[in-house]
Protein backbone atom coordinates (compact mmCIF):
# COMPACT_ATOMS: atom_id res chain seq x y z
CA UNK A 1 0.00 0.00 0.00
CA UNK A 2 1.39 3.41 -0.91
CA UNK A 3 2.19 6.00 1.70
CA UNK A 4 -0.58 8.66 1.67
CA UNK A 5 2.17 11.24 1.99
CA UNK A 6 3.07 10.43 -1.61
CA UNK A 7 -0.40 11.54 -2.66
CA UNK A 8 -0.68 14.74 -0.63
CA UNK A 9 -2.95 17.29 -2.28
CA UNK A 10 -3.98 20.81 -1.41
CA UNK A 11 -7.61 21.50 -0.67
CA UNK A 12 -9.61 24.36 -2.15
CA UNK A 13 -9.93 27.27 0.24
CA UNK A 14 -12.95 27.20 2.56
CA UNK A 15 -15.80 29.63 1.81
CA UNK A 16 -15.35 33.13 3.18
CA UNK A 17 -17.51 36.19 3.66
CA UNK A 18 -16.12 39.19 1.82
CA UNK A 19 -16.56 42.58 3.47
CA UNK A 20 -14.74 45.90 3.90
CA UNK A 21 -12.66 46.00 7.04
CA UNK A 22 -11.01 48.19 9.63
CA UNK A 23 -7.64 47.54 11.25
CA UNK A 24 -6.73 46.90 14.87
CA UNK A 25 -5.13 50.34 14.89
CA UNK A 26 -8.49 51.82 13.85
CA UNK A 27 -10.15 50.07 16.78
CA UNK A 28 -7.49 51.24 19.20
CA UNK A 29 -7.81 54.77 17.85
CA UNK A 30 -11.57 54.73 18.32
CA UNK A 31 -11.10 53.43 21.85
CA UNK A 32 -8.71 56.30 22.56
CA UNK A 33 -11.33 58.77 21.32
CA UNK A 34 -13.81 57.50 23.92
CA UNK A 35 -12.83 58.60 27.45
CA UNK A 36 -14.12 55.48 29.21
CA UNK A 37 -12.53 53.26 26.59
CA UNK A 38 -9.23 55.11 26.77
CA UNK A 39 -9.13 54.73 30.54
CA UNK A 40 -9.88 51.01 30.23
CA UNK A 41 -7.53 50.18 27.40
CA UNK A 42 -4.55 52.41 28.15
CA UNK A 43 -1.53 52.48 25.90
CA UNK A 44 0.93 50.05 27.49
CA UNK A 45 1.78 46.87 25.61
CA UNK A 46 2.61 45.30 28.95
CA UNK A 47 -0.95 45.90 30.11
CA UNK A 48 -2.34 44.44 26.92
CA UNK A 49 -0.19 41.32 27.23
CA UNK A 50 -1.66 40.68 30.67
CA UNK A 51 -4.99 39.65 29.12
CA UNK A 52 -6.10 36.25 30.39
CA UNK A 53 -6.30 34.26 27.15
CA UNK A 54 -6.29 30.76 28.57
CA UNK A 55 -9.82 30.48 30.04
CA UNK A 56 -11.35 32.26 27.05
CA UNK A 57 -9.88 30.06 24.35
CA UNK A 58 -9.56 33.02 22.01
CA UNK A 59 -8.64 32.03 18.45
CA UNK A 60 -4.87 31.87 18.13
CA UNK A 61 -4.17 32.69 21.78
CA UNK A 62 -1.13 31.11 23.40
CA UNK A 63 -2.22 31.90 26.94
CA UNK A 64 1.14 33.42 27.95
CA UNK A 65 1.85 36.36 30.23
CA UNK A 66 -1.26 36.46 32.36
CA UNK A 67 -1.74 36.61 36.12
CA UNK A 68 -3.18 33.25 37.12
CA UNK A 69 -3.68 34.41 40.72
CA UNK A 70 -6.53 36.83 40.04
CA UNK A 71 -10.06 35.86 40.98
CA UNK A 72 -12.52 35.52 38.09
CA UNK A 73 -15.01 38.35 37.69
CA UNK A 74 -18.72 37.73 37.95
CA UNK A 75 -20.09 37.07 34.44
CA UNK A 76 -22.86 39.60 35.11
CA UNK A 77 -20.24 42.31 35.64
CA UNK A 78 -18.27 41.23 32.57
CA UNK A 79 -21.41 41.33 30.42
CA UNK A 80 -22.43 44.78 31.64
CA UNK A 81 -18.99 46.36 31.27
CA UNK A 82 -18.43 44.64 27.93
CA UNK A 83 -21.73 45.88 26.53
CA UNK A 84 -20.98 49.42 27.72
CA UNK A 85 -17.47 49.36 26.26
CA UNK A 86 -18.49 48.00 22.85
CA UNK A 87 -21.35 50.49 22.64
CA UNK A 88 -19.00 53.40 23.35
CA UNK A 89 -16.43 52.10 20.91
CA UNK A 90 -18.93 51.81 18.07
CA UNK A 91 -20.27 55.28 18.82
CA UNK A 92 -16.72 56.65 18.64
CA UNK A 93 -16.37 54.95 15.25
CA UNK A 94 -19.60 56.51 14.01
CA UNK A 95 -21.34 53.14 13.59
CA UNK A 96 -24.99 52.54 14.41
CA UNK A 97 -25.68 49.14 15.92
CA UNK A 98 -27.66 47.40 18.62
CA UNK A 99 -25.43 45.99 21.35
CA UNK A 100 -26.71 43.37 23.77
CA UNK A 101 -25.16 40.99 26.26
CA UNK A 102 -25.99 37.60 27.71
CA UNK A 103 -24.54 35.00 30.06
CA UNK A 104 -23.98 31.28 29.64
CA UNK A 105 -22.47 29.55 32.62
CA UNK A 106 -19.33 31.44 33.60
CA UNK A 107 -18.95 33.18 30.23
CA UNK A 108 -20.28 36.56 29.08
CA UNK A 109 -21.31 37.26 25.49
CA UNK A 110 -21.69 40.59 23.72
CA UNK A 111 -23.59 40.57 20.43
CA UNK A 112 -23.60 43.40 17.91
CA UNK A 113 -26.46 43.61 15.40
CA UNK A 114 -27.25 46.07 12.64
CA UNK A 115 -26.91 46.81 8.94
CA UNK A 116 -23.62 46.97 7.07
CA UNK A 117 -21.44 45.78 9.93
CA UNK A 118 -19.24 43.54 7.83
CA UNK A 119 -16.52 46.14 8.37
CA UNK A 120 -16.29 44.87 11.97
CA UNK A 121 -15.82 41.27 10.83
CA UNK A 122 -13.09 41.51 8.22
CA UNK A 123 -11.48 38.72 6.24
CA UNK A 124 -11.97 35.40 8.03
CA UNK A 125 -13.06 37.29 11.14
CA UNK A 126 -9.68 38.92 11.72
CA UNK A 127 -11.17 42.33 12.55
CA UNK A 128 -13.72 40.69 14.84
CA UNK A 129 -10.89 38.91 16.66
CA UNK A 130 -9.14 42.27 17.10
CA UNK A 131 -12.37 43.86 18.36
CA UNK A 132 -12.78 41.06 20.87
CA UNK A 133 -9.20 41.42 22.09
CA UNK A 134 -9.57 45.19 22.57
CA UNK A 135 -12.84 44.62 24.47
CA UNK A 136 -11.41 41.84 26.62
CA UNK A 137 -8.36 43.88 27.54
CA UNK A 138 -10.54 46.88 28.45
CA UNK A 139 -13.02 44.89 30.53
CA UNK A 140 -10.28 42.98 32.30
CA UNK A 141 -8.40 46.12 33.24
CA UNK A 142 -11.54 47.81 34.49
CA UNK A 143 -12.62 44.84 36.64
CA UNK A 144 -9.05 43.83 37.55
CA UNK A 145 -10.08 40.17 37.35
CA UNK A 146 -9.88 37.21 35.04
CA UNK A 147 -12.74 37.21 32.56
CA UNK A 148 -14.44 35.09 29.93
CA UNK A 149 -15.85 37.26 27.16
CA UNK A 150 -16.85 36.47 23.59
CA UNK A 151 -17.83 39.19 21.11
CA UNK A 152 -19.82 38.43 17.96
CA UNK A 153 -21.11 40.58 15.11
CA UNK A 154 -24.21 39.66 13.10
CA UNK A 155 -23.89 36.01 14.16
CA UNK A 156 -20.64 35.62 12.21
CA UNK A 157 -19.00 33.13 14.56
CA UNK A 158 -21.90 30.68 14.38
CA UNK A 159 -21.98 30.91 10.57
CA UNK A 160 -18.21 30.53 10.31
CA UNK A 161 -18.25 27.52 12.59
CA UNK A 162 -20.90 25.80 10.48
CA UNK A 163 -19.24 26.58 7.15
CA UNK A 164 -15.86 25.35 8.41
CA UNK A 165 -17.38 22.17 9.82
CA UNK A 166 -19.19 21.43 6.54
CA UNK A 167 -15.99 22.12 4.59
CA UNK A 168 -13.93 19.87 6.87
CA UNK A 169 -16.39 17.01 6.51
CA UNK A 170 -16.33 17.36 2.72
CA UNK A 171 -12.52 17.23 2.72
CA UNK A 172 -12.60 14.21 5.03
CA UNK A 173 -14.95 12.38 2.66
CA UNK A 174 -12.69 13.23 -0.28
CA UNK A 175 -9.58 12.01 1.55
CA UNK A 176 -11.38 8.82 2.57
CA UNK A 177 -12.59 8.07 -0.96
CA UNK A 178 -9.17 8.74 -2.52
CA UNK A 179 -7.09 7.20 0.24
CA UNK A 180 -4.90 10.28 0.36
CA UNK A 181 -3.98 13.23 2.56
CA UNK A 182 -5.38 16.68 1.93
CA UNK A 183 -3.56 19.73 3.20
CA UNK A 184 -5.78 22.63 4.23
CA UNK A 185 -4.76 26.26 4.25
CA UNK A 186 -3.31 27.85 7.44
CA UNK A 187 -5.91 28.52 10.11
CA UNK A 188 -6.10 29.91 13.63
CA UNK A 189 -6.10 27.54 16.60
CA UNK A 190 -9.84 28.12 17.01
CA UNK A 191 -10.53 27.20 13.39
CA UNK A 192 -8.29 24.13 13.54
CA UNK A 193 -10.21 22.90 16.56
CA UNK A 194 -13.47 23.17 14.58
CA UNK A 195 -11.91 21.21 11.70
CA UNK A 196 -10.53 18.46 13.95
CA UNK A 197 -13.90 18.03 15.68
CA UNK A 198 -15.73 17.83 12.35
CA UNK A 199 -13.29 15.33 10.81
CA UNK A 200 -13.59 13.14 13.91
CA UNK A 201 -17.25 12.60 13.00
CA UNK A 202 -16.29 10.91 9.70
CA UNK A 203 -15.44 7.21 9.94
CA UNK A 204 -12.32 6.34 7.96
CA UNK A 205 -10.75 9.81 8.24
CA UNK A 206 -8.48 11.53 10.71
CA UNK A 207 -6.64 14.84 10.98
CA UNK A 208 -3.56 16.38 12.52
CA UNK A 209 -1.89 19.79 12.58
CA UNK A 210 1.58 20.63 11.36
CA UNK A 211 3.73 23.70 10.88
CA UNK A 212 4.42 26.76 13.01
CA UNK A 213 2.20 29.78 13.63
CA UNK A 214 0.96 31.73 11.79
CA UNK A 215 1.19 29.12 9.00
CA UNK A 216 0.10 26.10 11.05
CA UNK A 217 -2.40 24.03 9.09
CA UNK A 218 -4.53 20.89 9.28
CA UNK A 219 -3.88 17.80 7.19
CA UNK A 220 -6.87 15.49 6.65
CA UNK A 221 -6.00 11.83 6.12
CA UNK A 222 -8.09 9.12 4.51
CA UNK A 223 -7.62 5.73 6.14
Amino acid sequence: MSDPRDELESAPAPPEEEAPTVTEDDLAGAAADDSAAAEAVGTSEADASAADDAPQGRPGADGDDFDDEREPARPEDVAAVGEEFIGGLLEAMGLEAEVSSSIEGESAFVDVAGDGLGILIGRRGQTLDALQEVARTAVQRRLRSRIRLLVDVEGYRARRRKSLADYAKAMAQRAKERGTEIELEPMTAYERKIVHDAVAEIDGASSFSEGAEPYRKVVVRGE
